[in-house]
């Protein structure tokens, strides 16, 4: 029999004996350690049935705090709907505001066009009458001279008669122009006249409608802020109640757990010391099997050590030089892969960054052609003087009407831009981002923010900025001396930075864009409440989250979709 042979069934044997003498050792090792565990504590019958009874008491009492926890939700969500109401009437009233401003500017400055082409014509008046008296004269003085036309008029000869007849055709000519002028130019006069008169009238109009406008933002300011400080109230009321019932079935259905919890310990304690003298007997049996098999191991022992000692003598050197080669040579191609490894990912990380770096530029440039055509939102107060031509802010509303054509069109006026029309300059710097770029470009800009703090009315294209001061419920949060963002003024800047101009009201959001099933909606839609999206907006994020700015007190926040209260249609803008 060969070397080899007799090793391999040495080794068997071995590995045999081995096997069965660690699982003696393992079972014999139960006898010889005994685990310390504490004695739960057991609670008796009498304090768990009492506890129990106390749970069925509580949740009797608890069965009408939960409905009273449930009707309390369901009051405080329909409350936060209404005070969101209140608070977008007023974000509309202030979009229409700026919108009557922006339009009475452009009225005012047509009324400055029209008195500048009036003025202009008036004064092509008096040089066409100066040319007209200036050839009235000129004729007079020849008319009176030797050589004028009453010296021709005389028995001359064919030769002074036809310089007589050419002299007369052609002072009647240039006199006949001169006065066709000076009446086309009356005309002119009255046309520019009367075009004054309908440009003041326009100016005078939409100034009473900015006026208007302003008293009315101003009523809805005051008005909603009292309303609101009385819901307020209310949603404290509320909500302390809410807290309160949770309290009382948490401290009912805790104290029953712990004392089930106690038992059911204990019982897992009384059965594992059952078992553990089973296995205490099972060892000391498996410990004299044991012994024996430890002196015939010793025997194979020997007899298998000799022959593995002769032959890994004679390889393993081998073995040792071949694996050091192999070791060797490996850990160069390790090393040669890690280099080229590490090489790629800088170059893909390089071009990963650059992309990213023009990304965020891209949308910051759109971001600020936005903000730059933008009302400044919180405030009543006029942007515009009568004393020059300033640029207007584009107007929101996107039902308001443009009489531009009808009357300002012949005028030297800015035609109006719109939030559609801002919104095509800017797109064009980010016309390559794909659709899925563009909506986590939103996505970004809103989770950049989490965490800022709730002001009424604040928030552009920019970021977050102050608040209204009402007088009331947003003061007494602070809102006017915080930099944050309402729930519309969240919307517009996240999707600023995707070149979307969008007005700074939840109502008029929902008239932007495509309407769709809120079944169906997707990551970047915007959520809407309200029967006319006119109470509350968030942006869905996706797996039944949105993202939203909710009310005074509280910061954005990243929260379950609502279904309760939604619009009839969400708005997919991309």
């Amino acid at each position: 029999m060969s070397t080899l042979s007799l090793v391999g069934r040495s080794t068997r044997m071995h590995r045999i004996m081995r096997s069965t003498i660690a699982a003696l050792a393992a079972a014999a090792c139960v006898s010889t350690i005994s685990p310390v565990v504490a004695q739960p504590v057991n609670p008796s019958d009498e304090e768990i049935t009492a506890a129990t009874q106390a749970v069925g008491t509580a949740e009797s009492h608890v069965s009408a705090l939960a409905v009273q926890l449930s009707s309390a939700e369901s009051a405080i969500a329909e409350l936060e709907l209404r005070m969101g109401q209140l608070r977008e009437a007023v974000n509309k009233a202030l979009v229409d505001l700026h919108d009557a401003q922006a339009k009475a500017e452009q009225a005012r400055q047509g009324v400055s066009a029209a008195r500048a082409n009036l003025d202009a014509t008036q004064s092509e008046i008096i040089d066409a009458q100066a040319q007209l008296d200036e050839i009235s004269r000129t004729a007079y003085r020849q008319g009176t001279t030797p050589n004028g036309v009453s010296a021709i008029s005389g028995n001359g000869n064919s030769e002074d008669s036809l310089d007589r007849q050419t002299y007369l055709r052609t002072t009647a000519q240039t006199q006949r122009a001169a006065i066709d002028e000076l009446d086309r130019l009356r005309t002119e006069q009255a046309n520019e006249e009367s075009k004054l008169r309908e440009a003041r009238n326009l100016a005078e109009k939409r100034e009473q409608e900015a006026t208007t406008a302003q008293e009315h933002a101003q009523s809805a300011i005051n008005e909603n802020s009292a309303a609101l400080a009385g819901q307020q109230e209310q949603m404290a009321q509320l909500t302390a109640d809410r807290d309160a019932a949770q309290v009382q079935l948490d401290v009912a259905r805790g104290n029953i757990t712990v004392l089930n919890t106690q038992r059911s310990d204990y019982e897992e304690y009384e059965a594992a010391e059952a078992a553990r003298k089973v296995a205490e007997e099972e060892a000391r049996a498996a410990e004299s099997a044991r012994q024996a098999a430890e002196e015939a191991q010793k025997v194979a022992e020997a007899a298998e050590a000799e022959a593995m000692r002769q032959a890994a003598e004679k390889t393993a050197a081998e073995e040792r030089a071949a694996a050091q080669a192999k070791a060797e040579q490996a850990a160069a191609e390790a090393e040669a892969a890690r280099q080229r490894a590490q090489q790629e990912a800088a170059d893909e990380q390089a071009a990963r960054d650059a992309s990213a770096a023009a990304a965020a530029a891209a949308s910051a440039a759109a971001a600020a052609i936005i903000a730059a055509n933008t009302a400044t939102h919180a405030t009543t107060e006029d942007p515009y003087t009568d004393t020059e031509d300033t640029s207007i802010a584009a107007v929101q509303n996107p039902n308001l009407s443009d009489t531009l054509a009808s009357v300002l069109k012949d005028l030297d006026v800015v035609t109006l831009d719109t939030d559609t029309s801002v919104s095509e300059k800017a797109t064009s710097i980010i016309s390559d981002a794909s659709r899925d770029t563009k909506i986590e470009t939103v996505i970004s800009r809103a989770m950049g923010v989490v965490g800022t703090p709730y002001a009424w009315g604040g928030g552009d294209a920019n970021g977050p900025t102050r608040g209204i001061r009402d007088g009331g419920v947003a003061d007494s949060y602070g809102d006017y001396n915080k930099v944050g963002f309402d729930c519309s003024g969240l919307v517009l800047y996240a999707f600023a930075g995707a070149g979307i101009s969008l007005p700074h009201y939840s109502g008029y959001q929902y008239q932007r864009g495509t309407q769709i099933s809120p079944q169906n909606i997707q990551r970047g839609d915007l959520i809407f409440y309200g029967p006319n999206a006119e109470h509350h907006v968030a942006i869905y994020l996706g797996d039944g989250q949105m993202i939203e700015a909710p009310n005074s007190g509280s910061t954005v926040r990243i929260s379950p979709v609502r279904w309760s209260g939604m619009s009839p249609y969400a708005v997919r803008m991309f």
